[in-house]
């Protein structure tokens, strides 16, 4: 009866452990049709709005990257409690320190015969045991792991900030590149209007003897460009939506869920201020708020700490032991205390150390090339704004001079006062304007976009 402790703790032990078995298999199962390369069920396509902001939301919780780096945190501090389980009695977790075991068991045997004289009858009798060890000390190790694992904990965290940064960019730059591209095709369509007014122009001239058969083939010519140009476009739209809704994770069927906002060309749509500073005052900032940076000396830490965890192996442990065992009807206890110091390992532990101080070096050196990544990375991305900007500024002024100029060679054409190629030169000049202009202004909103990444900065939507 005295017996039952034992037996109760033990089968408390059991069903901890089958529980986690349960959702182990449960976990395998779920998994099974995936890597076997079943297809899976058909993703419903939600319908989002064309909003910058709710699209960036929406891929923050669907994306399989995100899926994957908050993994990669909650196994991070998975590891962080496996080490706290193995913490001596002098730590922050004395609780943790006594592994206890419990046994129970019975046995049975026949009296000592020769073969042919043994008999079926056998004596037994049950027995139980109760063991434990504490951990009283162990130099430093399982602090050093404890504290490495909290920065690498850290840097997991970090990192999930940093895919989310990584993800907000994908998403704003798909986003801003299909506004480009439905700009584009609105462009495409404008053209192929002024190509047929040509063309129609053309034949009438033509008929009244004003324009030779020339000037309504070149006219011809033109229009199928336009509509060439229009087919292109379409092209390129689909593929920038097929990109949005991958950016999104979603199908890239999906793609027609995405509302597109109506584009006209006199329109352009805004997600994000201009920004002012320069670089040497982004990459001030950058340098100690960037997840990048972060990382990197999370790392740092953490392989500093592995060097004292190296140190530690150096130095001997100090355990005590307890048991209590019971053999119907007889109980008996021990007890003792016990210190362990490997004498020779074949300088396993010293080469451990000079190992880990190498570990400790190579990551200061990333935390170096993390900083020439981001001074380059904001550089470029500061120089990319600036041109953007002073593209759309130049591109702008040439919209309005093209248009002017187009509008009044169109009028001079109409009355016979310009020829073809003044007509085809000023709508092809004032196209290519519109064309450029559009690509300057996203060019500069992708640009800004790429700053909040950099930065580690919070997106500030207009």
């Amino acid at each position: 009866m005295k017996a039952y402790g034992a037996i109760v703790s033990l089968v408390l032990a059991l069903a901890a452990g089958c529980n986690v078995m349960r959702e182990a298999r449960i976990a395998q199962k779920g998994v099974e049709g995936k890597a076997a390369g079943e297809a899976s069920a058909s993703k419903s396509c939600p319908d989002l709005g064309g909003n910058l902001e709710t699209l960036v939301a929406f891929a923050l919780e669907n994306r399989p990257s995100m899926a994957s780096a908050r993994i990669a945190v909650e196994d991070s501090r998975l590891a962080l409690k496996e080490i706290a389980s193995n913490a001596p009695l002098a730590s922050r977790t004395p609780w943790n320190a006594v592994d206890a075991s419990a046994s129970i068991g019975h046995s049975e045997s026949s009296t000592p015969a020769h073969f042919k004289d043994m008999k079926s009858k056998t004596d037994g009798s049950a027995s139980a045991s109760l063991s434990i060890d504490v951990l009283l000390w162990d130099f430093g190790r399982n602090d050093a792991d404890y504290r490495a694992q909290a920065e690498r904990v850290l840097a997991a965290e970090l990192d999930l900030v940093r895919t989310g940064y990584a993800v907000f960019n994908e998403v704003a730059s798909a986003y801003f590149s299909r506004l480009q591209e439905e700009a584009l095709l609105a462009v495409a369509f404008t053209n192929e209007t002024m190509r047929a007014e040509h063309l129609k122009r053309a034949e009438e001239m033509l008929d009244a003897g004003e324009a030779q058969k020339l000037d309504v083939l070149r006219a011809k010519l033109d229009l199928a460009e336009a509509e060439e140009t229009i087919v292109a476009a379409s092209n390129s739209l689909v593929a920038a939506e097929a990109r949005l809704a991958n950016a999104l994770g979603l199908e890239a069927s999906c793609r027609k869920n995405i509302v597109a906002k109506p584009v006209s060309l006199d329109q352009t749509f805004r997600a994000f201020d201009d920004t002012e500073f320069l670089s040497e005052e982004m990459y001030a900032f950058a340098r100690t708020n960037a997840p990048a940076m972060q990382i990197a000396r999370a790392r740092l830490r953490a392989a500093s700490f592995a060097v004292d965890r190296a140190v530690s192996d150096l130095m001997p442990s100090v355990s005590a032991s307890f048991g209590l065992n019971w053999g119907d009807p007889l109980w008996y206890w021990r007890w003792g205390v016990s210190a362990a110091q490997s004498l020779f390992t074949g300088f396993k532990k010293t080469t451990a150390v000079e190992r880990a101080v190498a570990a400790m070096d190579s990551a200061a050196a990333e935390v170096d090339a993390a900083e020439l990544d981001l001074s380059l990375n904001i550089e470029i991305a500061i120089n990319e704004r600036d041109n953007a900007r002073e593209a759309v500024a130049t591109a702008l002024a040439s919209v309005h001079t093209a248009q002017e100029n187009f509008e009044t060679v169109r009028g001079q054409f109409l009355v016979g006062d310009a020829s073809r190629v003044d007509f085809t030169d000023a709508a092809a000049d004032y196209v290519t304007a519109l064309a450029n202009y559009i690509k300057a202004f996203y060019r500069g909103q992708i640009a800004e976009a790429k700053l909040f990444e950099l930065g580690g900065v919070e997106p500030v939507y207009e």
